[in-house]
Parts: C-alpha cells; sequence; structure tokens
C-alpha cells in the first residue's frame, strides 16, 4: 500500500518518523514523502540522513498551513502529540490542544484533501487512564473513530495501539545512558514497575500493517513487556545500584493495552495481533481474550530479545 504513496508524517521529526524513513529507504518507497512538525532542528538533523525528504516546519493546531501542506498526498500518518506524562500533567490546556484539537484538524484537512488513508498513534495509556496524556489519547481514538463513521468522507481512518518505543526521544534508557555518561547512579521509580516495549523498527512496520485493517478499528499488537528493574540489569547492566525515586505525576505501575470493558469488542484478524472495534459496535463472534491484556500477565521478554530490539 505505501511502496509508491505519497506519504505525509504529523510529527515526522520524531522517532517513529525516522523509522518509517529510515524503512522506507530500506524498502525503496518511490513515492514522495512529507516531514510536517514543529521541530527545526529535528528537521536539520534528518535532512542529512534523508535529503530526498521534505521538510515543512508546521503546528497541527493551524488547520490552513496543515491542509496546505497535506494536499496531494495519499496517506497520512498522525504521529505528532504531546508526548512526555509529567509535561502533560502540567500542561494539560496544551496537551488536550495538540492532541484533541490537533488531531480534528488532522483529520479534517485529510477528508477536505481527499486523503486514501490516515492512521493514528496511540498509547497504552489511554487504557483506564490515569494521566492527561492518557485521557487525551483516548480522545483522540474517539475522534479518528467518529470520522471513520462519517459515510460522505471517503478517507479510511486507521489506529494502532502500542506500548513504549525502545530508546525513543527522552526514554528511560536514554535516561539511564545519559546519568552513566555523567557519572551518576540511574534512577528507578519501582523495579517492580512493568511496561510493554518495541522498537522503533517494530513502530514502524506495525504502522504499514495496521493500513490493512477496515476503518474505524485499532490495531493492537500481542506485545512482551519487562519490568523496569530488568530493564535496568539487561540494558545497562544495573543490578542494585540506583537511586529510587517516587512515581513521576499521572504514572501507573502496570499499563493496559486492552481493558475489561473492551473484551466484547477484540476479536484475532491475524496471529499476533488484537482487533478492536469501535465501543458502539458488539461483536457477534469470539472474543479474543478472557481477561485484560496487561504488562504484568503479558509474556516477559527476554534479555536476548531486549538486546535483539536495541540493535533493531
Amino acid at each position: 500500500m505505501l511502496e509508491n504513496a505519497n506519504i505525509f508524517v504529523t510529527g515526522g521529526a520524531g522517532t517513529l518518523g525516522r523509522a518509517i524513513a529510515e524503512l522506507r529507504f530500506q524498502e525503496g518507497w518511490t513515492g514522495r514523502f512529507t516531514v510536517y512538525s514543529t521541530d527545526e532542528h529535528k528537521h536539520a538533523y534528518m535532512r542529512k540522513l534523508y535529503p530526498d525528504i521534505l521538510y515543512v516546519q508546521g503546528d497541527i493546531r493551524s488547520p490552513d498551513t496543515l491542509y496546505n501542506a497535506m494536499v496531494g498526498h495519499d496517506v497520512v500518518i498522525h504521529a505528532a502529540a504531546v508526548k512526555v506524562i509529567p509535561t502533560s500533567e502540567w500542561d494539560s490546556i496544551d496537551t488536550f490542544d495538540v492532541n484533541v484539537t490537533g488531531s480534528i484538524n488532522v483529520c479534517a484537512a485529510a477528508a477536505q484533501a481527499q486523503i486514501k488513508h490516515l492512521l493514528a498513534i496511540s498509547t497504552d495509556k489511554v487504557c483506564h487512564p490515569a494521566n492527561a496524556y492518557g485521557c487525551s489519547k483516548l480522545m483522540m481514538e474517539k475522534v479518528i473513530q467518529e470520522y471513520a463513521r462519517i459515510a460522505a468522507i471517503d478517507t479510511e481512518f486507521h489506529l494502532v495501539r502500542y506500548g513504549n518505543v525502545l530508546e525513543s526521544t527522552g526514554s528511560v534508557i536514554d535516561a539511564w545512558n545519559k546519568a552513566l555518561e555523567d557519572g551518576k547512579r540511574i534512577k528507578i521509580t519501582d523495579p517492580e514497575m512493568t511496561r510493554f516495549w518495541l522498537s522503533p523498527a517494530q513502530a514502524a512496520k506495525l504502522v504499514v500493517e495496521s493500513m490493512a485493517l477496515a476503518s474505524g478499528n485499532i490495531y493492537i499488537p500481542k506485545m512482551p513487556s519487562l519490568s523496569i528493574g530488568k530493564m535496568a540489569e539487561y540494558a545497562v547492566g544495573m543490578g542494585d545500584e540506583y537511586e529510587k525515586i517516587p512515581l513521576r505525576p499521572g504514572e501507573k505501575m502496570h499499563e493496559t493495552l486492552v481493558t475489561e470493558e473492551e473484551i466484547p469488542h477484540t476479536y484475532h484478524e491475524y496471529g499476533d495481533c488484537f482487533f478492536l472495534t469501535p465501543s458502539t459496535f458488539r461483536l457477534t463472534v469470539k472474543n479474543a481474550l478472557d481477561k485484560p491484556y496487561t504488562s504484568e500477565n503479558a509474556r516477559e521478554l527476554t534479555k536476548e530479545e531486549l538486546m535483539a530490539l536495541l540493535d533493531d
């Protein structure tokens, strides 16, 4: 689907955007590729790696700028968001403005520009949200699904929901490596805290796979999880040598990819993912799950698997 498509990526200068640009390069995709974001410094960095990409500095909160840059493309990948949980807690108005109002702008521009497919990136933080980021991304999911229900719009609207991307900007491994470089102890909230993990390359491949699903549904990969304590031991070689700090505002001990309330709407579409229909639609087929899918009960990531992901 993406091999010859003209692709437009909001927030495209971030970790996922770079991973998709690399996948495009590796696979030899021939269509036009546009990165749309507010970060000119990341544009300059990416331009050295991918000089054939078009870089547009713009904000998804600016409907006219957004539409003018988007028109003429086939596919929109919507990755722009306020993502840092403590930031979203302190700046909840800005978080809502970007993650919800900005997403409405992206959908409206895609419909007006007659985009064929729009894929929005969601997060496990939407499940029983405990922070402004999770709340705003849950509303983003609902916005995407509402646009998918509008019969007069030809654009197909897709969603993919996944966990933490390893070594993304501001990730825990980045913070640990920076601390070690500075000769400091790493900081850990709770070694028993668990998270779902995947590599940037895996996230980029999920984007491609999820485009094949029906409009309005959420693609959820069956992801392994790992505790923060084992992550520190495996990734940076730290055992008990760490500084324990309190949970950050809005943080949870464990994350969830499918809640108990969503079980009646889930079924297997592919062997390695869950297919989640809108809450307004009740399935008549057997549900894929009999209990919530959480980072506490998911398969544990092995050290070898983690190291392979870090090398991916």
